[in-house]
């Protein structure tokens, strides 16, 4: 749709019929209709830029009008974008191949998004588990995770207010703080019946959460020694994100399953869930699938992504623009006790800030910039993976004056009180 077109529209009717005509279960929108992007700018309803430093929860992993990704989709569209799970589907069969040659050899079941994927995981390893004891089929998972909205990853996810007012949640799930040694001894000791530890090694949701290099190295190690699957979910951390292909491959470990989404095919829509060989006897015919999971348009989407993300130089260009951003981070922090502390590898950023977030989030949108906030006071920084640093050094310009300007007012508001 053209730009003018768009701006046809008023704000104010797009607001209106947002809400007439859409479930409100995100809130109020922000009051911005983007409807073009080029590169790491982002264009409004006005035809206004605004510099993206959050690429859509980390889904537009190569920014937009990417030209070798455009081309993919548009020769996808242009031959097939649908025909089955029934079908044999080379795309499918490439993108699951880049996987495996990426992260380690298995075997891929493409679905539509996270949740699906995690979904996928849990009744993989159920499986598992139950076809070696009866009783071997609970999940341990650990505080501030967030696996998915369905039922099953909603449990997994060891977050109450996930939970409120959907009645019983599914059974068999063991909660566990994160990066707890000594608890998930406790669990793993304690109970026979744990087929699989399921956790993030950086909480995305959660506020930005980096597990501790010893404490994964403590769970791979129980694991192995109770013979308990290995589940990394990588929704969000996976594909280029943090400077390395998977963030497993920062801390020198191999899940047994490993579920992405999110930046996986660029923007549209789709899951995976990885598996080492051994596993595949427990996924039979008939015991799980999915009617768009994996289709043409999907599948071609996410091997163009993975190819690009595959080359030498790209990795190098996500830790040097995740350098740049921690340096600047560090030096504002110096000057104003408003950040509390920085976390995040690759371009998963969090910067804990004194006060609740989205009051920053909305002021930086009216100045063209694009954040986000989570756990309540978490500014989290997630721009394309390719991002240009000219632009880049734009936009922490833009965040730097906004932080430090609500620095000031909260330490003059401390002062006071």
């Amino acid at each position: 749709m053209e730009v003018n077109a768009v701006s046809s529209l008023k704000l104010s009717k797009l607001i209106s019929e947002d809400r007439e005509y859409l479930f409100q279960n995100y809130g109020d929108r922000l009051p911005v209709a983007f409807i073009k992007g080029d590169g790491s700018y982002l264009f409004d309803q006005d035809n206004r830029k605004y510099i993206d430093l959050f690429s859509g929860i980390a889904v537009s992993s190569l920014g937009y009008s990417h030209q070798a990704y455009q081309k993919a989709i548009h020769g996808q569209v242009d031959r097939i974008i649908h025909s089955s799970n029934h079908f044999l589907n080379p795309e499918q069969i490439e993108a699951a191949k880049l996987i495996s040659e990426t992260s380690f050899p298995g075997k891929t079941l493409f679905v539509n998004s996270g949740t699906e994927a995690n979904e996928a995981a849990i009744k993989l390893a159920r499986r598992y588990g139950l076809g070696i004891n009866k009783k071997k089929y609970k999940i341990v998972t650990f505080t501030g995770s967030f696996h998915g909205r369905t039922f099953g990853a909603m449990s997994a996810t060891a977050q109450e207010k996930i939970h409120t007012g959907f009645g019983p949640i599914v059974p068999g799930f063991i909660y566990v703080p994160y990066n707890d040694k000594k608890a998930l001894r406790k669990v793993m000791r304690k109970s026979k019946q744990i087929a699989a530890v399921m956790f993030e090694l950086i909480q995305g949701e959660g506020g930005i959460n980096v597990a501790d290099q010893d404490f994964v190295r403590e769970v791979f190690d129980l694991c192995n020694q109770n013979g308990v699957l290995t589940i990394v979910d990588e929704v969000q951390t996976g594909i280029g994100r943090t400077g390395k292909t998977f963030v497993h491959q920062h801390f020198g470990v191999t899940p047994d399953i490993l579920t992405l989404a999110k930046g996986l095919a660029g923007g549209v829509p789709i899951g995976a869930i990885h598996a080492k060989n051994f596993l595949a006897e427990f996924l039979p015919k008939g015991t799980h699938g999915t009617t768009f999971g994996g289709n043409h348009l999907a599948c071609a989407a996410a091997e163009a992504v993975l190819k690009e993300v595959k080359k030498k130089q790209f990795s190098a260009g996500v830790m040097a623009a995740s350098d740049y951003i921690f340096e600047r981070l560090k030096k504002m922090k110096q000057k104003t006790h408003y950040i509390k502390s920085l976390r995040g590898i690759g371009l998963l950023i969090g910067i804990e800030i004194a006060e609740e977030g989205y009051p920053l989030v909305k002021e930086a949108l009216g100045e063209y910039l694009v954040i986000n906030c989570t756990a309540g006071n978490i500014i989290r920084i997630m721009p394309p993976l390719n991002i240009d640093m000219k632009v880049l050094a734009e936009g922490m310009d833009i965040l730097e004056k906004l932080i430090l300007k609500k620095g000031e007012a909260y330490e003059n508001t401390s002062t006071k009180n």
